[in-house]
């Protein structure tokens, strides 16, 4: 038999679409955590220690480079320094995105965690599948199901549920890793700075990209302190609304245990014996 498209490359398909943001949905009524707020497990939550503007994390020494301190404060920055700004910072810290993309039948709920060393867990949830995907220590590891479980006429064995399939982590998209520098790079175009609004009574500036095709994408960052962007909205054919939490998180992103593991010639072997 013929295996379908790895999900480390449609899962990673399905990321970048969501994550560059071609189209996203406006959306700014949930609370968000706010990073210039002390936490326990990171800026975001009560009882911790929050970054020095332009340092680096608590126990981020060693893990990511810091970003560089600011030259001007975020009110008197252009639309695209903020977003280079924003772009540094979450390069140098862990974090969390969670929310929703597409319409209708095509719609789903997306969560990435990605950690200071830049692994990366990513679920995404349809009516039809649940897609996980893995990024720890340079390897790609996709669950089973969302390999095959979505294929018509296709049944998953059960002694392959709950299981993954390694793959080379060349494959995942780098959007997984740094959405931002992804969506908001150097080379995303014209960045347009909006006027100062608030997000659930935080300042933020709302920085705007717009597409060939009209669609815009938008990311709300800090007003005060480090531009640190809290979510990520717009408009389009795939809508998208995110939010950023947890900066500076312990994100525990590991390897599913060695007996949870499959390589693809296993994969092949055991559906052959179950006819699939």
């Amino acid at each position: 038999m013929r295996l379908p498209r790895s999900v480390a490359t449609a899962a990673a398909v399905t990321a970048a679409a969501a994550l560059a943001l071609g189209g996203l949905t406006a959306c700014a009524g949930d609370d968000v955590d706010d990073p210039t707020v002390d936490s326990k497990s990171g800026p975001g939550r009560p009882g911790g220690t929050g970054p020095a503007p332009g340092g680096v994390l608590p126990g981020q020494e060693t893990a990511n480079p810091a970003a560089p301190p600011p030259a001007k404060p975020p009110a008197e920055m252009s639309g695209r320094e903020l977003a280079d700004r924003a772009v540094q910072l979450m390069a140098a810290t862990s974090y969390r995105l969670t929310g929703q993309f597409g319409t209708g039948a095509d719609a789903a709920t997306l969560s990435i965690e990605v950690g200071k060393l830049r692994d990366v867990r990513q679920i995404v949830t349809r009516a039809d599948v649940k897609q996980e995907l893995i990024r720890a220590g340079g390897v790609v590891y996709t669950n089973v199901e969302s390999v095959i479980g979505s294929t018509p006429g296709v049944t998953v064995p059960a002694n392959l549920r709950g299981t993954y399939l390694k793959t080379d982590g060349q494959q995942l998209d780098p959007k997984l890793v740094d959405p931002f520098a992804g969506s908001f790079g150097a080379d995303a175009g014209e960045v347009v700075k909006g006027q100062q609004t608030q997000i659930d009574g935080k300042g933020v500036w709302p920085l705007t990209i717009k597409s060939a095709d009209g669609a815009t994408t938008t990311m709300y960052v800090m007003a005060a302190g480090d531009p640190y962007p809290i979510r990520l909205t717009g408009t389009g054919a795939d809508p998208v609304d995110l939010k950023v939490s947890d900066f500076g998180a312990e994100v525990g992103v590991a390897a599913p245990p060695a007996e949870r593991i499959v390589d693809e010639a296993t994969l092949q072997q055991r559906m052959a014996a179950a006819g699939g």
